[in-house]
């Protein structure tokens, strides 16, 4: 029997299927998806890879059969991936143009190691008084470490000409070891072996002498049936050593269990027991309609802030349960997953798990075990969830489904809404997107009948939606006032603190202002790894780069001019808890963005403190926007619209649109009214009115239009190539190569070129982290998609070495979230 592999290897020459010959003695046991580690390259290195195909015999098979190498061993009692999950794999692999590494990465838990070793071990020596000096000396160092040493350490001793030679006489041979490792961890229990009086009896007959410590050990065990090693150890104050004794003798027995690691979330919250109203309940029934009609269609949920989507999700989750299946609950950033644990625990109890980029290696293995063990019957978590090994998968949950980042920025650059809509499809898992501004993509698919789309239009407790009102920001410069804090919103905040409610303030910028600069002669603070200015922090006084961490302290005079006439520039939040703090001295100011959340627990210590209305007033950036409910928040001030809206993307009054909708969505949430003061220098671009009146279908009809006549998404896709090295001239002529050969490549096929290839021309921010970027943008405007995605990764991946330089690298992004 032969099987084909897909190595776990990131070279550019492994993205390949591989065939081994099963040995006679595994044919009963691999099964495809079991982890094996094969002989791979000249030297038969052990490599790890997964079983993805069996076959009886070779068909059209070019190469000598004979030749055909045998897999080493099976590195698992169960598969490893599922046959979903493989077909799975493929799919990415083709739609987001990557390799078998890139997927298989996604699919494995952080834990999983496999390490290999090259070792020198001593062949055959007949006479070893012939031997050279430099021979003894090394057999010698041999035989010291066990008889086996690596090849790495002996390096740094003897040559390799010593080594080589020493080979080729047969004296020493080279070759590689492996060790499979898992980060899984296991407690010791102690026990006595017997009872009470076997033990006794056992010391009796064999006489054994007792130091005190063992006497103790036993005295303690006689009192106590079972206890942790470590906590006996602490107690009695004894070794490891005086345990093994005991062992040895038979008079105590160690046992292993395993362990896993709890993720806690120390967020209160309050046990409601809630009864859905008739709108959720409607809902809820066609979803559940659907399920059992066999719709494979995903059920988009478009309701109103506060309409109560979560109880439908728990509600629908308790459904799946009660078939025997499991749920995924997905939400977009780590700062919503503490409220939604928080309530999804209290719900389901200990079945529930957790899992997402901030926990550590451990807990990530302990959370896939547990799910492989049926312990987990539903997982919350940021995208990387959805690729964890449920067997019976029956649903997946993705709230606020328009927030980009369920789109990943790391190769591959999957779209975590399309790989729900693959496994609705293909893998029969119900699928639920749900959001108060479902994303324009979204919206015209369930338009056009690709998605089932069910609405919520009140909120949950029949309360009204906050009235929105727009300061004009030019107003207030007019009248004299030059400050970031409008007159109306700082009257506010007042009036809502004195009557003893609370106020958050949005504005999606952290630190303290945009820049730093010389008043004298205009110099610039900037990155010197990344072409951007450096952002001011004022807590420690220091500029700091956005995109690749750098960090410089800010000088009190011009480095270039050598005065000291230093200022910053623009506003962050930073600087609006300066503010109001110097304004409202006896507020409770607190701050929640990447800088005060950066530890772990500071989060949920934050929302905690507000939640118990401990503070006053909640200045935050985009965290702030989506999920939380805070009761007596009556209050939002939205500092800044025009940041959102003037960025440089096509999807910038979408992005605006649905961040005031969320925001606006944390007022009155309760059994009070809200109300959100919006600023703005634009109060009469559609976006921010069509936010002021509620609207979504409004601005989805007026953006859906835009979208058609310049050919973006839903209409045409996008695909960005982006080149990045250290060398400017270098990078800028392989994204000319790479322009060229598509060009070719198209007009070769009779393809309309014109409109169809942007650039190449530099991105936005040309170089970040020491590397220069150059990009090109192609549309599929005359061409079918896939064949597209064909040619690129022809071009970008089959071909890289005969048309790129080896140090460029490529990055391929299919409707990317950004062009910066």
């Amino acid at each position: 029997m032969y099987t084909d592999v897909i190595l776990r290897s990131k070279g550019r020459f492994a993205d390949m299927l591989f065939t081994y010959e099963v040995p006679s003695h595994m044919l009963e046991d691999i099964k495809i998806g079991h982890r094996v580690s094969v002989p791979f390259g000249r030297s038969n290195k052990p490599t790890e890879a997964i079983v993805v195909g069996l076959k009886k015999e070779l068909i059209d098979y070019k190469f000598d059969p004979k030749k055909i190498k045998e897999i080493d061993d099976i590195l698992d009692e169960r598969p490893f991936l599922s046959k979903d999950k493989i077909r799975l794999l493929f799919w990415m692999r083709n739609r987001y143009m990557c390799t078998y590494a890139d997927c298989l990465y996604l699919f494995y838990p952080k834990g999983y190691s496999f390490e290999t070793k090259k070792v020198v071990q001593i062949d055959t020596i007949e006479d070893e008084f012939e031997l050279e000096t430099d021979e003894k000396k090394l057999i010698n160092t041999i035989r010291i470490n066990s008889d086996s040493i690596e090849y790495k350490l002996l390096t740094e001793i003897y040559t390799k000409k010593l080594i080589s030679d020493m080979k080729k006489k047969k004296l020493i041979k080279i070759l590689w070891t492996y060790e499979d490792k898992k980060n899984e961890k296991f407690i010791k229990y102690i026990s006595l072996d017997g009872k009470k009086e076997d033990v006794d009896k056992k010391i009796a007959d064999n006489k054994y002498r007792l130091g005190h410590k063992q006497e103790d050990i036993l005295d303690f065990l006689k009192i106590n049936e079972e206890v942790e090693q470590q906590s006996l150890m602490q107690i009695l104050g004894i070794s490891t050593n005086t345990i093994k004794s005991l062992k040895s003798k038979g008079l105590i027995k160690v046992d292993e269990v395993k362990y896993y690691r709890k993720i806690e979330t120390k967020l209160k919250y309050e046990n409601k027991d809630i009864k859905l109203n008739l709108e959720q309940e409607n809902v809820l029934k066609e979803m559940i309609n659907g399920i059992e009609n066999g719709n494979k269609k995903p059920f988009l949920l478009h309701g109103v802030t506060g309409s109560g989507k979560t109880e439908v999700y728990l509600e629908l989750i308790q459904y799946m349960l009660d078939q025997g299946l499991d749920s995924i609950f997905l939400v977009p950033e780590i700062a919503l997953t503490p409220q939604t644990i928080a309530r999804v625990r209290n719900r389901f109890g200990n079945i529930v798990g957790v899992f997402h980029s901030m926990l550590s290696e451990g807990e990530k293995h302990d959370v896939f075990r547990e799910i492989k063990e049926g312990n987990i019957r539903v997982v919350i978590g940021t995208r990387s969830a959805l690729f964890l090994p449920f067997q019976t998968l029956g649903l997946v949950v993705i709230d606020e489904a328009h927030e980009i980042s369920y789109k990943s920025e790391m190769t591959p650059k999957y779209d975590s809404i399309e790989v729900a809509r693959y496994m609705a499809y293909k893998q029969n898992v119900s699928v639920v997107l749900g959001s108060a501004t479902p994303s324009i993509s979204d919206y015209y698919r369930a338009e056009n009948g690709d998605y089932q789309l069910l609405k919520l239009y009140k909120r949950a407790n029949q309360m009204k939606l906050p009235d929105i009102e727009v300061v004009d920001m030019r107003d207030e410069l007019h009248s004299g006032n030059t400050s970031d804090l409008s007159r109306k919103l700082l009257e506010s905040i007042e009036k809502t603190v004195e009557d003893k409610n609370q106020v958050i303030l949005f504005l999606n910028r952290r630190g303290y202002s945009n820049f730093v600069t010389c008043k004298d002669c205009g110099y610039v603070f900037k990155c010197s790894r990344c072409d951007i200015s450096l952002t001011y922090h004022k807590y420690n006084n220091k500029g700091i780069c956005h995109y690749c961490g750098m960090e410089k302290e800010i000088p009190n005079v011009c480095p270039e001019c050598g005065k000291n006439h230093i200022s910053s520039l623009g506003v962050g939040t930073e600087k609006i808890e300066e503010l109001l703090k110097e304004r409202f001295p006896d507020y409770r100011v607190l701050r929640v963005d990447k800088d005060t959340t950066s530890k772990k627990g500071e989060l949920e210590k934050i929302l905690n403190t507000f939640n118990s209305h401990e503070a006053d007033i909640l200045i935050g950036t985009q965290i702030l926007s989506k999920g939380h409910d805070f009761k007596d928040v009556t209050l939002v001030g939205i500092i800044s619209a025009d940041m959102m809206l003037n960025y440089p993307d096509y999807r910038a009054f979408e992005s605006t649109f649905q961040l005031i909708t969320q925001v606006s969505g944390r007022a009155g949430r309760s059994d009070k009214e809200g109300h959100v003061i919006l600023q703005t220098y634009n109060t009469d671009h559609y976006a921010i009115q069509r936010a002021v009146e509620h609207d979504y279908e409004g601005f989805y009809n007026d953006e859906i239009k835009i979208r058609e006549i310049f050919g973006y998404e839903p209409f045409n896709n996008i695909i960005r190539v982006v080149f990045s090295g250290i060398n400017y001239s270098k990078v800028r002529e392989n994204a000319n190569k790479f322009f060229m050969t598509v060009e070719y490549l198209m007009k070769s096929q009779d393809i309309l070129v014109e409109n169809s290839i942007l650039g190449p021309n530099e991105c936005s921010i040309n170089k970040i982290n020491d590397k220069y970027r150059w990009q090109v943008i192609v549309k599929d405007r005359f061409i079918d998609v896939k064949k597209l995605k064909s040619m690129i990764k022809y071009i970008c991946i089959n071909k890289f070495d005969e048309i790129f330089d080896q140090d460029i690298i490529i990055n391929i992004e299919q409707n990317p979230n950004s062009f910066i």
